[in-house]
């Protein structure tokens, strides 16, 4: 016996068979049969065919029985000659039987003849039951009570349809088949934890009856759930299509076997016939092109990482028939994106979040019942280290299936170091396919630089090892083995645990045989071995060590390879005589106390990186003529340092060189031949007076900060072309007046100076090149500004914090490109007026004067407005404010963030607030078209809150039904007193810029953090709504010139709006900072723990204190907050000696405290006058 059947890529788990076909032979079997038969299985259907012919009489087999059995649907052919047959009507009577017992589904075709013919048996029925009732008396009544049964179901009469045309007729009822099989099949994935989501979010990227030829990839790390995903989509709408195919493991099969089979099963897999072989690649996409660019097909290109791969198999869009969809998967992001063919669109994989990660995990290791508790908490273990990788959750579930409690420890603690090879194995296909050069690169991120700034200073250590890490660090993005976070470099956990996996290798107690040794432990271990010991595996040392334990170097002669060190700790003894650092590139020592770095002359012919901090005994720099190609060279905080080798001005290769914190330093050699020097930084040298004279002509870029003499600063104008200067007053050098120093330097730009004391005269003599202005607490009065006559036509930023003028008008100077204005703590302030149109963030906070704000219909760029602390200003200043920001460019693409007291809620908001900290907005269908954005307003006693504002899609329909979380109604009588107000608009434009926003999303929840607050969520309310298209600003053009947009809010890289990837990793999180906020970092003298919480106490009753931590080491408080430095030290200045050592990004040289006067509070870009 022979049956022809078909499988698609993935069928039903209860059924073998989704059709199974009846009929007779002899009338349809190679016409009506045979094409239904040709176009289901075209159709990705599993269809049972009987191709046997038994003479009469003879008993049906029982395999054919069986498919009966399990088959999904029974399709009855009834033609002329049907009840003829004894082997039909046994096939009608057992699909009667599967019908009536396990729910079979039944469909009747009458193909030539009428239904009553069938039912009541006439004509050729009647006739052929005559000759049963004499052959078959037993069944004859079983027989005539299937065809009355099957007669009944409403079926199909093909001369009924199309007008009888046949293949008409066939793919209309294939067309039905498919969308009932879908109805009806359970989905192999179904029960796949989180799934209908995901599988939701990528059908309606793939906007399935759309028209035209969409690609769509699916991007993410190894083990992630890709294949999955693409697996479950295809599974639910591939009966959809003319064609499909599911082409799996692209990246091994095309390896091994070559594109050309992969194209041929492509071929084969949507036209369902026999396809002569494929001899070339380019052949193959002729073919592919030719055959199916008339067909609706959906094909799924699984793990491809070369662009080869998908040029030979799916090469263009104009490949397919109309309708056509094809899904990518990929580790490598560059496949997809950079050249033809270009998806339309990317689905960046979501990892589980940690209910549905407890929950899979769960699956494969159910907690046991004795224990449960124990059980509990070692699943949140493995979950958490997992990190939501649905591989590692259920490879370590189902090792831990079964096992004991004692057993889950022992595992656990051993991933900790050796994590599991079958999770390693997976992630690290990525890898393997990286360059020798990028392979390095990644172990350096893995080993040493996770969590740190992706900055200058890193790049430049990387490109000194020979790494190229600006090409290097974008194809580990493309292949999503690193991410970058917050300007961070960063990874999923068990990508880090595969890099250091990688690197211990098969001796993971051995450190010695490692290529990069980080830990502590293994620093010492190698660091204590005997001076013989073979080291040449070590590349590159990472050693930080709090403690002051003195560490020796016997063996570090034998690091013949080294190419890196980064050592934070004492050492007992310089560098001996005998190490050897021909292949040095970095080398970074912190915190070390020795007069000298090595014994004897050291040749470093690569070394390009030398950063020297904190070595407080050190007197004398090396000889660098000795390290010819130095590229960096940094300098910071070596007190005693005197003496800078002359020989520093022979650095040919030298870029980039800072000098801070030396306050022993006098004198800084001349600078002979620096010709690619860049960035000369000298500051915090309070003993240097004088440069001995840059003497060659630079090429590069230079920004000179530095407390010498403005006259000498402008003589260096002519060795550079590009001439940044940043200068500031210093209460003990010889500088008066930097400024008219500076006057006739035209391509000179003075960042954030300051005015020496009674010498306000000079406001009208700045530099026209200006780009910020600093000018807080210089005590302005009226009169100064009235003197000033400024026209600037590149400032951006300007700070009048903390002066004492009582109006300010801008009508009267030139300012084009401002963007940033801080009035804050001016307290005499009553008009502000005249705002440039250019404006776009304007704080005025603690203004308490202040009556008028001035009209700002003209400020289309102004997306954020501060007017807290108290003020003068009338109840309808929130409306006009939003009204006006409303009209404006932000509306369109952008953010807004209005702070406003009490009185000025806008009036809209006020019925509409409701009493709580959270709450929830549902998403209407098509709100990403039918809506501009969202507004929020919240009301609340809380000095500083934050905002956190969610944008997910929620399945559960309980939940959807529910507008708002918290009370169910508005509050009849609010008690606002004492509160703020806070407005934000976040427009759903400013989201499509990432790759997150997700049209599937169905909800947006907001809460509020309030910090340390009690009875929070009885002082506060909220309120939000979806604001439509066209509500405001119809009659107001706005313009497309994004790049005028200005959104450097602060130099600490702090941000009113952050977007990024939720926890859950399914939904865009947006975190909401409607202060300013900034870092102060305070040294205090305190010896002991009840001085330290005296000092912490004391801070925190400071408002708009958000966090405070102690350093024990250095003896500092760092306080996060909009709180004014100045108010920091007079509150601290009553328990201890205090000292400023950082404000944001800027450090200070020096501050003194005088009770009852005013000093200067010299501060690096800035002079502040201090008044306790």
């Amino acid at each position: 016996m022979a049956s022809s059947s078909s499988s698609p890529a993935f069928s039903s788990q209860s059924w073998n068979h989704d059709v199974f076909l009846s009929f007779r032979g002899e009338d349809t079997r190679k016409t009506f049969v045979d094409h239904l038969y040709t176009t289901l299985v075209q159709k990705g259907i599993y269809t049972y065919k009987d191709d046997e012919t038994l003479p009469r009489g003879e008993l049906i087999n029982p395999s054919l029985m069986k498919a009966i059995e399990e088959s999904q649907i029974g399709i009855i052919i009834f033609s002329e000659n049907y009840a003829d047959s004894s082997w039909c009507l046994d096939e009608l009577a057992h699909i009667k039987k599967c019908k009536d017992t396990r729910g079979q589904i039944v469909i009747p075709i009458f193909y030539g003849v009428d239904p009553s013919e069938v039912r009541k048996q006439k004509l050729k029925y009647g006739e052929a039951f005559v000759k049963h009732e004499l052959e078959n008396k037993t069944k004859v009544e079983s027989w005539r009570k299937a065809l009355v049964d099957a007669s009944n179901i409403s079926g199909w009469e093909p001369k009924h349809i199309a007008n009888g045309h046949e293949s008409k007729v066939i793919i209309e009822i294939v067309e039905k088949f498919s969308q009932r099989l879908q109805l009806v099949s359970p989905s192999a994935n179904a029960n796949l934890i989180g799934i209908a989501s995901r599988v939701q979010s990528l059908k309606l990227k793939l906007q399935i009856g759309s028209g035209g030829v969409r690609m769509i990839g699916i991007w993410g790390v190894g083990g992630g759930g890709k294949t999955t995903l693409a697996s479950s989509v295809y599974e639910e709408i591939s009966r959809k299509f003319d064609g499909c195919c599911f082409l799996e493991n692209i990246r091994e099969e095309s390896s091994k076997k070559g594109l050309e089979e992969l194209q041929q099963k492509i071929l084969y897999g949507v036209l369902r016939e026999k396809i002569v072989q494929v001899e070339r690649v380019e052949e193959g996409k002729h073919m592919i092109k030719h055959r199916l660019c008339c067909r609706k097909v959906l094909i799924v290109l699984d793990d491809v990482d070369q662009l080869d791969q998908l040029k030979a198999l799916a090469g263009s869009h104009d490949w397919f028939g109309e309708g056509s969809r094809i899904i990518i998967t990929t580790r490598d992001v560059h496949v997809i994106s950079t050249t033809a063919p270009r998806v339309d669109e990317i689905h960046n994989i979501s990892l589980l979040n940690d209910d549905e990660a407890m929950e899979l995990f769960c699956k494969h290791a159910p907690c046991g019942h004795k224990h449960k508790k124990d059980y509990e908490l070692l699943s949140k273990s493995v979950v958490s280290y997992a990190g939501g990788l649905p591989l590692a959750l259920t490879v370590l579930g189902c090792f831990l299936c079964g096992k004991d409690i004692n057993e889950w420890r022992s595992a656990i603690a051993r991933l900790k170091e050796i994590p599991d090879t079958n999770i390693v194995e997976k992630l690290q296909i990525s890898f393997d396919g990286l360059t020798p050069v990028e392979k390095e690169l990644f172990l350096d991120i893995a080993c040493f630089f996770r969590g740190r700034y992706k900055n200058e200073g890193i790049m430049a250590m990387l490109d000194a090892c020979g790494f190229y890490p600006v090409i290097g660090i974008k194809v580990l993005l493309e292949k999503a083995l690193i991410t970058i976070s917050d300007g961070r470099f960063d990874m999923h956990d068990l990508l880090q645990e595969m890099g250091r996996y990688i690197v211990r290798g098969e001796h993971p107690e051995n450190p010695e045989k490692h290529s990069r040794v980080w830990k502590k432990e293994d620093v010492l271990k190698i660091c204590a071995m005997d001076a013989t010991k073979e080291l040449d595996m070590v590349k590159a040392v990472r050693f930080e060590c709090n403690s002051y334990d003195l560490v020796e170097l016997p063996s570090v002669a034998n690091l013949k390879n080294l190419r890196w060190i980064d050592w934070r700790g004492d050492l007992a003894s310089p560098f001996p005589t005998n190490f050897p650092p021909k292949n040095l590139c970095c080398l970074i020592l912190d915190d070390i106390s020795q007069k000298r770095l090595w014994r004897g002359y050291k040749h470093l012919p690569n070394l390009k990186i030398l950063e020297l901090v904190r070595l407080n005994k050190l007197i004398m720099t090396p000889d660098f003529d000795r390290i010819p190609n130095l590229e960096r060279l940094i300098l910071r905080g070596c007190q005693r340092l005197k003496k800078i080798h002359p020989s520093i001005g022979n650095l040919e290769r030298l870029i980039f060189l800072c000098i801070e914190f030396c306050s022993g330093l006098k004198i800084f050699p001349p600078i002979k031949r620096l010709r690619k020097l860049e960035t000369l930084s000298l500051s915090d040298c309070p003993k240097l007076f004088k440069l001995l004279g840059i003497q060659q002509k630079m090429n590069g870029l230079l920004h000179l900060h530095s407390n010498i003499s403005g006259k000498e600063v402008a003589s260096y104008k002519k060795y550079s072309s590009n001439f940044v200067v940043t200068c500031w007053t210093c209460g003990d050098t010889k500088i008066r007046n930097p400024v008219e120093d500076l006057i006739d330097v035209e391509e000179c730009c003075l960042e954030e100076p300051c005015l020496p004391r009674n010498n306000n005269t000079v406001l009208r003599f700045f530099p026209r090149g200006l780009r910020k202005l600093n000018l807080r607490y210089c005590n302005l009065g009226d009169k100064d500004i009235e003197s000033a006559v400024w026209e600037f036509p590149n400032l951006e930023e300007l700070n009048l914090k903390g002066n004492h003028f009582s109006r300010l008008s801008f009508s009267r100077w030139r300012l084009p490109q401002l963007k940033w204005l801080d009035v804050s703590w001016c307290q005499l302030l009553v008009e502000l007026w005249d705002l440039p149109s250019s404006i776009a963030v304007v704080i005025a906070d603690y203004c308490f004067s202040l009556e008028s704000f001035g009209d700002i219909s003209n400020c289309k760029w102004l997306w954020k407005v501060s007017l807290c602390g108290g003020n003068k200003l009338g109840p309808l200043v929130g409306d006009i404010l939003l009204d006006s920001m409303l009209q404006g460019n932000a509306l369109e693409d952008r953010f807004i963030s209005v702070n406003l007291g009490y009185k000025m809620i806008p009036r809209g908001f006020v019925a509409r607030l409701f009493k709580g900290t959270k709450f929830t907005l549902s998403l209407p269908y098509d709100w990403y078209n039918d809506f501009s954005g969202f507004l929020i307003c919240i009301v609340t006693k809380a000095s500083h809150p934050r905002i956190n504002i969610i944008i997910r899609q929620e399945v559960d329909e309980d939940i959807l039904s529910v507008l708002w979380q918290g009370s169910s109604e508005a509050p009849a009588d609010p008690k606002y007193d004492g509160s703020v107000s806070i407005i934000g608009y976040v427009s759903f434009s400013s989201l499509r810029h990432t790759s997150l926003l997700n049209s599937s999303y169905n909800m947006i929840s907001f809460s509020i953090d309030g910090g340390h607050l009690s009875g929070l969520a009885a002082n506060s309310y909220v309120g939000g709504e979806l604001l439509p298209w066209g509500s405001k600003g119809d009659e107001v053009k706005t313009t497309d010139c994004s790049e005028l947009f200005w959104d450097k809010e602060n130099e600490d890289g702090s941000n009113t709006f952050t977007i990024r990837q939720h926890d859950s990793k399914s939904s865009i999180e947006i975190l909401w900072r409607p202060y300013y906020t900034q870092k102060v970092v305070v040294k205090v003298d305190v010896h002991d723990d009840k001085g330290k919480r005296k000092v912490m106490k004391a801070v925190s009753s400071l408002s708009g204190v958000e966090s405070i931590t102690f350093g024990v080491r250095d003896k500092t408080l760092t306080v996060t907050g909009d709180t004014d430095p100045v108010f920091i030290v007079g509150k601290l200045k009553k328990y201890c000696r205090t000292e400023i050592v950082t404000i944001g990004t800027a450090k200070v040289s020096s501050i003194k405290i005088f009770t009852g006067q005013y000093k200067f509070a010299t501060i690096e870009e800035a002079i502040v006058f201090v008044k306790f």
